[in-house]
């Protein structure tokens, strides 16, 4: 091979990012293999979460969910009571002695995100009633269907003798068959691999150093001697962020024209965004979750937020109480109309002025009482006239003979009239 040819193939300058993708999305559509940069051929849970957006948008769901405490409830004549005892105590206080609820809940959305399902031993007393719940990661489960009777059975790191429904809580995340959870990585490889390659090309950059690419001229052809020891050179002493603003020396002549190309030239920070957009489409977490502010204003924030929970958070919530209620409640809970629900009020205890103005809006109306108020403060009552509810003057009963109401109110305005008009006589 002629000295030229051995420079190019040593020193050539690298590809544009823009240029990379651009080959990657062309494989992809002509059904190839896409290149990942690595030796596994599907990105894995613990390769992704390295990857920031998908450690950012799990740990958004995750924390949000597991802020928000979980009730046991009764339906009574007037509504609701909570129900003090077992359930109760285990899904508020402790649903196992080793976990608070609220890492309970968070290792349960980060299975969830990662694998597509979570599932905990049920841990069950003499009576055969549940006391603890004790997550179990979801790589040690698999998930099979029994051909007879079409019940679930759950192996536990490949056991033989498979456990149900009476002995393993499952929740599962978004469903195509109804009862296995699928997980956005499943759907997301083709953005991780180029995000995680992404990465790589950063790293690869800047360890570099000034030696990014370049082009060496010599007057006449080197030696095969030569040419391995100015590799070696350059490798030991030219290249790495230690190295960085070294002075180059050449022999023989040599000549160095650097090829540089900024990140800015490769479009890296905006590919790197898009790429970020990505993976918050696939977990739907708005984008100033994520510290992405770059187009965020205090306006559109306040309104992304709002429907983060309504349209992220919700189906998260549902998802936990309905699978609460199916499998750990049982006929008679059910006829009793006992149910578990998440206190979705715990979102707004950082924002004083949300619950102030809340608050407000529910006393002047009349469903709020001042003790009702401190009771969700977390606060003593201030006794039996604390639990006075007030009335609207311009409302009247529901059902009400209007005529009457406006007969008593006319002979109220008289008498006032009559007490102002003899003082002023007097």
């Amino acid at each position: 091979m002629r000295i030229r040819d051995r420079m190019k193939l040593a020193f050539a300058p690298q590809a544009s990012l823009n240029e990379i993708l651009q080959r990657y999305a062309e494989d992809f559509l002509a059904g190839k293999d896409v290149p990942t940069g690595r030796s596994v051929g599907k990105m894995d849970a613990d390769s992704a979460m390295k990857y920031s957006a998908v450690f950012a948008c799990n740990r958004v769901l995750a924390e949000t969910l597991g802020s928000c405490p979980v009730f046991f409830y009764e339906k009574t004549k007037d509504g609701r009571k909570q129900v003090d005892g077992r359930l109760n105590d285990m899904m508020h206080f402790a649903p196992n002695p080793d976990m608070t609820p609220t890492a309970f809940k968070e290792s349960g959305v980060s299975n969830i995100n990662l694998g597509g399902n979570f599932f905990a031993q049920k841990v069950k007393n003499q009576k055969g009633e549940v006391i603890q719940l004790r997550p179990i990661m979801w790589h040690r489960v698999q998930v099979k269907t029994d051909p007879s009777t079409g019940t679930l059975l759950y192996y536990i790191d490949k056991a033989d003798n498979p456990k149900t429904r009476d002995d393993i809580l499952h929740i599962p995340g978004m469903t195509l068959d109804g009862y296995i959870g699928i997980t956005p990585l499943e759907y997301a490889q083709t953005t991780l691999r180029v995000g995680v390659n992404q990465e790589e090309f950063q790293q690869n950059f800047y360890a570099n150093g000034v030696m990014s690419s370049g082009i060496f001229k010599y007057p006449n052809e080197l030696t095969d001697p030569a040419f391995q020891r100015l590799k070696q050179e350059l490798n030991k002493n030219y290249t790495g962020l230690k190295n960085a603003g070294v002075p180059m020396i050449l022999e023989g002549g040599g000549d160095f024209k650097e090829l540089s190309m900024k990140l800015t030239d490769a479009q890296f920070i905006e590919s790197k965004r898009f790429q970020i957009e990505d993976i918050c489409r696939f977990y739907r977490v708005p984008l100033h979750l994520v510290q992405d502010l770059s187009r965020a204003t205090n306006n559109n924030i306040e309104h992304q937020s709002l429907e983060f929970i309504m349209y992220s958070m919700l189906p998260w919530f549902k998802r936990w109480e309905e699978n609460l209620n199916l499998q750990l409640l049982n006929i008679d809970d059910r006829k009793a109309g006992r149910y578990f629900e998440f206190k979705v009020d715990g979102l707004l205890r950082g924002d004083a002025l949300s619950r102030a103005q809340s608050y407000a809006m529910g006393r002047q109306w009349g469903w709020l009482s001042v003790n009702d108020i401190l009771r969700m403060e977390n606060r003593n009552g201030i006794g039996p006239a604390g639990d006075i509810y007030l009335q609207p003057m311009n409302m009247i009963e529901a059902g009400s003979d209007p005529t009457k109401i406006n007969a008593s109110y006319a002979k109220l305005v008289e008498e006032i009239y009559q007490l102002i008009k003899e003082r002023r006589e007097d």
